[in-house]
């Protein structure tokens, strides 16, 4: 399904048309910000404890298909992890998102495939998590702190999803996990989702 249809099918949903009706006008010029912008949303409403809401916006974001372009398609990558942390407990739809996740990976010549399951291998053994964390270290606002915390989160959660093939410590993983998400909720919390991109900045 390709994105513009996704947009009509949620502009109509009775409950988050109230929260794209929000999301800021240059939040939806294009097509790749538009779907950074939903990927985000869904992120800011699990934090924000609605779960059943994000899972309905995540099932529609992972159905914009993967056309070569991978500034639209992190954003679909992005809500197919987050799907799949949700859903842990459901093996097979697990399987199913994994499966999903690496199919760009398929594509393409054969040296073409090679570097992208290169980068991929490097990813997954935590080789951005360092500057990552630097960057929030950094941030010069609470609100790009907390912007960085959710792009840290989405890696965490990406190399945690893929943990067999990762040289990380699952546990280690998994408690910056959990780490990030107590941070998150609670700024969520006092701030409410409407202080963050994208519907501010």
């Amino acid at each position: 399904m390709k994105l513009p249809e996704v947009v009509e099918q949620l502009e109509k949903h009775p409950d988050l048309h109230l929260y794209l009706d929000k999301v800021l006008k240059k939040n939806k010029k294009t097509q790749a910000t538009y779907l950074e912008s939903l990927n985000h949303l869904a992120y800011l409403l699990y934090l924000d404890g609605q779960e059943e809401m994000a899972k309905e916006l995540l099932d529609r974001i992972i159905q914009v298909p993967f056309e070569g372009n991978y500034n639209t398609w992190s954003f679909v990558d992005s809500s197919l992890v987050l799907l799949a942390y949700l859903e842990r407990e459901k093996e097979n739809q697990v399987l199913l998102y994994k499966k999903l996740l690496l199919s760009p990976l398929e594509q393409g010549e054969e040296s073409t495939q090679k570097i992208r399951r290169r980068v991929h291998q490097r990813f997954l053994n935590g080789d951005s998590l360092e500057q990552k964390l630097a960057k929030i270290e950094q941030a010069p606002s609470p609100e790009s702190e907390m912007e960085r915390r959710l792009l840290y989160l989405t890696d965490l959660l990406k190399i945690h999803l893929f943990i067999d093939e990762s040289t990380c410590e699952e546990t280690d993983i998994r408690t910056k996990i959990e780490e990030n998400i107590e941070i998150l909720k609670k700024y969520i919390k006092e701030h409410e989702i409407f202080s963050l991109f994208p519907f501010k900045g």
